[in-house]
């Protein structure tokens, strides 16, 4: 397996993640040596431990020294980007009208962290696109969304951008996406969130963050989403597959 040297420490991370769901290990499972993940994906133990030390601290593996890496806790991930509800269907299910508004879009400098995972230069400045999704008038859905700058590359028409990332990436883009991984926990909203979502700071909330690869473990797209939860319910379909 080729790494593109861009975005090693990420692709590493990708491939450890989709290691542990298709093999459903499960928690206190090993994983294989650290060599042994060197020379099958051809990258040198530094890299590779950047990518552990990234899933270790989000508490999805452990390592025990002399003894090997186990699995912390199964990760939720997407299996295809058709598992995740799209947020008008979330809000159609309530009997509510979606509804979609692009707050602001810029070009602007991210956090490390959004360049590590979409495997960008720390200088680079990135789109940075703030929506809110309605339920009829009601903002219950707020998206902070940073875009790679190989999406860039595609010269979209950002102008005619209706809400749908996923569709308009897929419209877009030479490289098929494939699958997107979400990490959700509970959160209380920050004034900048109480802002948009019309509540009180503080509030319980359910928070995601999501990022869409395409088939070649390119992470393109990092979202962070905040929903109401008293409105709009997350959810999230699991396919049994046959074997």
């Amino acid at each position: 397996m080729d790494i593109n040297t861009n975005t090693r420490s990420q692709q590493v991370k990708a491939y450890l993640l989709n290691y542990i769901r298709q093999n459903q290990l499960k928690r206190n499972d090993q994983l294989p040596s650290e060599a042994a993940i060197a020379k099958k994906l051809g990258v040198s133990r530094n890299t590779l431990r950047e990518a552990y030390i990234s899933l270790e601290n989000e508490g999805i593996i452990v390592r025990r020294h002399g003894i090997g890496t186990f699995v912390a806790h199964f990760p939720l991930i997407q299996d295809s980007l058709n598992e995740f509800s799209p947020f008008a269907q979330l809000i159609q299910e309530r009997g509510y009208e979606p509804r979609f508004e692009t707050l602001a879009m810029s070009m602007e400098q991210a956090p490390l962290e959004v360049h590590d995972i979409l495997g960008s230069p720390p200088t680079k400045k990135l789109r940075r696109i703030k929506r809110l999704v309605r339920a009829d008038k009601q903002p219950v859905i707020y998206v902070d969304e940073y875009i790679s700058p190989i999406v860039e590359e595609a010269q979209i028409d950002w102008d005619s951008f209706a809400g749908d990332m996923v569709r308009l990436l897929s419209d877009s883009l030479e490289v098929p996406l494939n699958q997107i991984q979400s990490r959700i926990r509970a959160a209380a909203t920050n004034a900048e969130v109480s802002q948009y979502l019309a509540l009180e700071e503080g509030t319980p909330i359910l928070s995601v963050r999501s990022t869409i690869f395409t088939v070649d473990n390119q992470a393109i797209s990092y979202s962070r989403i905040y929903f109401n939860s008293n409105v709009v319910e997350l959810n999230i379909v699991r396919i049994i597959r046959q074997i």
